[in-house]
């Protein structure tokens, strides 16, 4: 693929639209199932669906509209996904302060955010390589990575705030003050014209098919897909598990699971600052390999948690810290290769079926390690979860992207 060459102002304006969406994302999330349980009396059934929403648009409708956003103005379709999301945050307190909120309205809002959700976020991805220069892809990602990470440890607090000066669905409406600024701060241009499309446009399912079959069939993609799909089931696997070991098996209150919560945080906060560094440093394939390595002693540390020397929580912590430092390089060190790989009139598409493989395997995971902790106990699982994280480097071990440093080799870019 060509050289590009960036254009640093419309990424700062990006930059800047995803800290405001990000903190609108966590809000709400935050926020959503709290109004469902403390102002409309929801139960778990009710706040399970309510949280599995967001995940299953990106399933069911993630290919169709990544193959959409190939076909529209990235920018457009990113403003108007802020503005969709700014309007349904703003009509739960609305409703609320109408008197006329009920629980199938969070339900359908959820619902609808999801859609917006994968709007906005197939756009960004597809987006970000014609604002930066291609050598400069995975330094763009970290810093992308690194809004992400301020506001998971930021946003919480600050909505917990909110509750305690406002009724639960009022507090909503920093969610939608987010959303708004995001869309305002979008770069107007990328100030980048993509190359003409040569032939006729591919019919839009027949586009879907081949963006399925070029992260499937490319020996790259393929092993990139692999390893995300096995960190991502590692993580499920943790997901399912860590909490009820944290509480009910090791003793510790809600209130110090919480903090390790955001220990975790930190943790992928400090390897966004040092990713760029290191990538630069040891390159893709052996960052991402070293990363996915690392996970192991980190689970490794709180399957032993109880037996190591030292105060038990301490050990807790150290593993939610490494846990996420290792995770978030991990994803960090293989966010660019796909962008060097697909032609840009792709991208959204070939985007889109990696994200259906690397997503679906998440839901599946949750459930399976739930069942495995319920019949083998939890152990067994911890375990199951540190060893899956390391074996996603062996696709990366046994494929060109070992060799990458910044970007493939002239032998490596074949499928």
């Amino acid at each position: 693929m060509a050289k590009r060459q960036g254009n640093p102002a419309a990424f700062g304006r990006l930059l800047a639209s995803n800290a405001f969406e990000s903190v609108a994302d966590n809000a709400t999330r935050t926020l959503l199932p709290v109004i469902a349980v403390a102002s409309l009396g929801a139960g778990t059934a009710e706040v399970g669906l309510l949280n599995a929403l967001g995940l299953g648009a990106f399933l069911v409708l993630g290919l169709p509209i990544g193959a959409l956003v190939d076909r529209l103005p990235k920018l457009r379709a990113m403003r108007a996904a802020d503005l969709a999301r700014a309007a349904l945050t703003l009509s739960i307190p609305l409703l609320f302060l109408l008197g006329s909120l009920d629980t199938w309205h969070l339900l359908l809002a959820a619902a609808l955010l999801g859609i917006a959700d994968v709007f906005f976020t197939s756009a960004s991805g597809a987006l970000v390589p014609s604002l930066v220069g291609t050598n400069e892809l995975g330094v763009a990602y970290a810093r992308l990575q690194r809004v992400s990470s301020l506001a998971s440890i930021g946003t919480p607090a600050v909505a917990t705030a909110g509750l305690k000066i406002l009724a639960a669905p009022l507090a909503l409406v920093l969610g939608s003050g987010g959303y708004l600024c995001s869309a305002l701060l979008l770069p107007r241009t990328t100030g980048h014209v993509p190359p003409p499309a040569t032939g006729p446009r591919q019919r839009f399912w027949h586009s879907i098919a081949q963006g399925l079959s070029m992260a499937v069939r490319h020996r790259s993609m393929r092993a990139l897909l692999l390893s995300n799909m096995l960190l991502n089931a590692a993580a499920m696997l943790g997901n399912s598990v860590l909490a009820v070991f944290v509480i009910s098996s090791l003793g510790f209150s809600a209130a110090s699971f919480a903090l390790v919560g955001t220990v975790s945080a930190s943790g992928g906060l400090v390897a966004s600052l040092v990713a760029p560094r290191l990538l630069v440093r040891m390159g893709i394939g052996r960052l991402k390999i070293a990363a996915s390595l690392g996970c192991v002693p980190a689970v490794a540390a709180l399957a032993l948690a109880e037996i190591l020397p030292g105060p038990t929580l301490a050990w807790v912590a150290a593993e939610s810290f490494l846990w996420a430092f290792m995770l978030v390089l991990a994803t960090v060190a293989g966010a660019g290769v796909i962008p060097q790989l697909c032609e840009e009139s792709l991208l959204g598409t070939v985007m889109a079926g990696n994200r259906f493989f690397t997503l679906g395997i998440m839901p599946l995971a949750s459930i399976a390690g739930g069942i495995a902790a319920s019949t083998l106990g939890i152990q067994p699982v911890l375990w199951a979860w540190a060893l899956l994280a390391g074996f996603s480097a062996l696709p990366i071990l046994f494929s060109p992207l070992r060799t990458w440093h910044q970007g493939p080799e002239p032998q490596g870019t074949n499928a």
